[in-house]
């Protein structure tokens, strides 16, 4: 997986306009399967999220290992880089980098999270249950985004995004080898 991450490309620079933006994607393996982990928003558009933080500078990794504690309440020296996907720009001029990595299965990580993050194979994703167009309204303009009825879950906007980007990345048949991976500290 690190090999194929390590091709990721970043956008020109735009010097210090737009805001940067680290997103964790974790994986796990569980039952032979890659499956991410994802928090619900209640009150939040969308409902499901990855934790996210704006950082400075170009390396968002430190930020990463703050908010992998933070948001999914994993010790930092349990879990492992293992690269990021293509940057993305956004409205209002956010730079959106998804840093991947893996994490411990949640029932083995001992978690101190409030809310049990909610538990996605990766697989679901192929074959969810709807896909429907819905619009939504963002800074006064109406953006149709594709909902993916995963389960008894909604996902749509960025985390769906990121998600079906690493699976693109995951399946493209020239990604080549893995590299060892190395810890996130």
């Amino acid at each position: 997986m690190r090999g194929v991450l390590e091709q990721s490309k970043r956008l020109p620079d735009a010097g210090e306009s737009g805001t940067k933006v680290a997103l964790v994607l974790p994986l796990y393996v569980e039952a032979a399967e890659l499956w991410t982990l994802l928090r619900e928003e209640p009150d939040d558009s969308p409902p499901l999220s990855f934790p996210a933080i704006p950082f400075e500078g170009d390396d968002p990794w430190p930020s990463v290992a703050r908010l992998v504690n933070a948001g999914l309440g994993v010790e930092p020296s349990r879990v492992l880089r293992l690269g990021e996907l293509d940057e993305v720009g956004g409205p209002g001029g956010f730079r959106l980098r998804a840093c991947v990595v893996a994490v411990p299965s949640p029932e083995e990580d001992g978690s101190n999270v409030e809310a049990p993050p909610v538990r996605l194979p990766l697989s679901a994703l192929k074959r969810p249950r709807l896909i429907e167009e819905r619009t939504f309204e963002i800074e006064g303009q109406s953006v149709p985004f594709a909902v993916y009825h995963v389960g008894r879950h909604r996902l749509w906007g960025p985390p769906l995004d990121v998600l079906l980007r690493l699976i693109e990345r995951l399946e493209r048949p020239e990604s080549g080898p893995g590299l060892p991976v190395g810890s996130l500290n």
